[in-house]
């Protein structure tokens, strides 16, 4: 385990942090409403972070978006309205975490060393990579066992997407949970595809984040 230990992770207020730390000609703003039934003004999305100059809508999803069916419509039904508004629409899933591969992965040409090493300082507390929370799943109770079927469906296609490490970090995090507990029915449920990403294997250089519990 690393020496140095987080003092916070992702959330909503840290997305906009983060977002203005590598986009800060973007002038961010958060709880921005769209109005998108226009008989109806108490009809509206409001949304995480914002910029209207590079056209981003950014939203933090905690664990209902994986384990509540409405929430999932809902969420589908956001993103189509704002991808048809020619917004580009990004989602940061509660259990990703901002490791150098997740900051290269989704900032591209607008990262930087310094930049990184500053958001890391204000979301976690932390001087390197070492003290980053690894993206996962570490004493929350939220665990993949409680997704239900599209939540399952949408956590291994967004898997996909991240750099391989993500994959890696969070199959040992649930490792690490499963030994903690002695249940994996509490941990990853009964869904094959949980049980194979258990086997997932990490390397050295991914082992080098903060996990929560002792390996």
């Amino acid at each position: 385990m690393a020496d140095e230990q987080p003092i916070g992770e992702m959330n909503e207020e840290n997305l906009l942090v983060v977002s203005e730390i590598f986009w800060p000609t973007g002038d961010w703003v958060t709880q921005k409403r769209f109005y998108y039934d226009e008989t109806n003004k108490r009809k509206f999305y409001k949304v995480d972070a914002f910029s209207k100059i590079k056209n981003i809508v950014w939203e933090y999803e905690g664990p209902n978006h994986y384990n509540d069916v409405w929430k999932i419509r809902r969420d589908e039904e956001r993103k189509s309205y704002f991808v048809k508004n020619e917004f580009t629409f990004l989602r940061w899933p509660y259990y990703l975490q901002l490791t150098e591969d997740v900051a290269e992965f989704i900032f591209k040409k607008n990262f930087t060393s310094a930049k990184y090493h500053k958001a890391i300082k204000v979301v976690y507390g932390a001087s390197s990579q070492m003290g980053v929370l690894a993206p996962g799943i570490h004493t929350s109770k939220n665990t993949p066992a409680n997704f239900i079927g599209q939540g399952v469906k949408r956590f291994f296609l967004e898997l996909d997407l991240y750099p391989s490490s993500v994959k890696a970090q969070i199959a040992e995090s649930l490792r690490r949970y499963v030994k903690h507990v002695r249940d994996s029915s509490l941990v990853v449920g009964d869904e094959l595809q949980f049980q194979e990403l258990l086997n997932t294997e990490i390397s050295e250089r991914e082992l080098k984040v903060f996990f929560s519990r002792e390996k």
